[in-house]
């Protein structure tokens, strides 16, 4: 017997059932992907399993390869883990994915048609995809605090930072996010000349317009219940200690922190 192989219709089914599968994955994980991640890993392992589908004579070889190389190298470019027992992890949450996915699309072409598969799963999306937007903006709504560390040139310092949606400040010339520090945190290794200060024009600390004293660190760790997230040259603004209502944090971090 013989069949017709349509290698666009093959690479896009494969292509989007990898990417679902992967973020299902993220998701379960707690995990945040970059879209250009998941992208990325999609067509690395749609590509991939395509041209050894063409190559390989034996279903058996082309079976393996797949499983033992082709897919844990879509699952390391999409998550970028550097543990064993992580990249396990994803692995195996990837796997379940896929199964469940799978046996879904098999289910709907027995049952109710492969093309009514796909706009049940297109509909699908676009809910969990609202759903979690809506979730994710409520839960910005409250106050939340994380322990920070602060990476200059001149070491390490420890700090409190408040998560502020209304601080959505924005250095025009990187664009990048401006997260607000005490002053006395910084001041001295600004007067020892160890960081270079800049002027940023701003309309939200109480005045119309303004300029705000700003210096770039070399890094900073925000570190969350999940996972740490880490900052590489932060622009902070330097702010006078009155400004910060709450004693206990010495930052506040930028509406858009969490984004990078």
């Amino acid at each position: 017997m013989e069949y017709e192989l349509y290698a666009d219709v093959w690479f896009l089914t494969n292509f989007v059932m990898d990417c679902i599968a992967l973020e299902i994955a993220g998701r379960l994980m707690k995990q945040r992907i970059r879209f250009r991640s998941l992208v990325l890993a999609g067509i690395a392992g749609s590509a991939g399993s395509l041209i050894l589908f063409l190559l390989m004579r034996r279903y058996l070889w082309y079976q393996l390869l797949v499983h033992l190389i082709i897919n844990p190298l879509m699952i390391w470019i999409c998550f970028r883990c550097k543990r064993v027992r992580e990249f396990l992890a994803e692995w195996v949450m990837t796997y379940l994915s896929m199964i469940l996915l799978g046996g879904a699309m098999e289910w709907s072409a027995a049952n109710v048609g492969v093309r009514y598969f796909w706009i049940c799963l297109f509909a699908a999306s676009v809910f969990l995809w609202s759903a979690e937007k809506i979730l994710a903006y409520f839960r910005r709504q409250k106050d939340i605090t994380y322990d920070l560390l602060l990476i200059t040139r001149q070491g390490k310092i420890p700090a409190k930072g408040f998560f502020d949606t209304g601080n959505l400040l924005v250095d025009p010339i990187v664009g990048k996010p401006v997260h607000i520090i005490k002053k006395e945190m910084l001041q001295g290794q600004v007067e020892q000349g160890q960081l270079l200060v800049r002027m940023i024009p701003f309309h939200s600390l109480g005045r119309d317009h303004g300029l705000l004293e700003a210096v770039t660190i070399e890094g900073m760790y925000i570190f969350r219940e999940d996972q740490p997230l880490y900052l590489e040259k932060p622009i902070l603004g330097l702010a006078e200690e009155n400004l910060f209502q709450d004693d206990r944090c010495q930052v506040i971090l930028n509406g858009k922190s969490m984004e990078y």
